[in-house]
């Protein structure tokens, strides 16, 4: 009978050594995982989550600033000159190259201005027609006309 014991108790002790063995891989193991979230310092969860919170809403925050300061770049950029073009001519035959020339800048609802120079020998003209929605009020050459034209299907 005191074989049987001791067998026992021998099986018993390497029963609760290898189950010893076990927990100790797991609780490692779950300490590694763990390592992940709380590698910054938190203490606990209820730190981690706190500090998730707070972070998410500083992200937000700074969200919003960025969503507010794209729209009111936007407005700018809707607003500011981004089709363009130049037409070079020589309206008169009696004068040499083409230094006369109509610029239009137009916004992307095709709205601004047409300038225009015409120079001549012994005179240099300059006029500027607004522009409304691709159209003029006043009266437009054929070069200024064209030019409007260019600029709106500038791409």
């Amino acid at each position: 009978m005191k074989v049987d014991l001791t067998l026992l108790l021998i099986i018993f002790s390497v029963v609760f050594l290898i189950w010893n063995i076990s927990l100790t891989f797991i609780i490692f193991s779950i300490k590694n995982k763990n390592k992940l979230f709380f590698d910054d310092g938190s203490k606990n969860l209820r730190d981690l989550v706190t500090r998730s919170i707070n972070e998410s809403k500083s992200i937000n925050q700074r969200s919003a600033k960025i969503e507010d300061s794209i729209d009111s770049i936007a407005k700018i950029i809707k607003n500011s000159y981004q089709k363009f073009s130049l037409i070079r001519y020589n309206p008169f035959s009696d004068t040499g190259g083409d230094q006369s020339f109509s610029l239009a800048l137009l916004d992307l609802s095709n709205n601004g201005f047409v300038f225009t120079s015409i120079h001549g020998r012994d005179v240099n003209r300059v006029y500027a027609k607004e522009i409304v929605a691709g159209k003029a009020k006043n009266n437009l050459s054929a070069e200024e006309d064209e030019v409007i034209k260019r600029a709106i299907n500038e791409k």
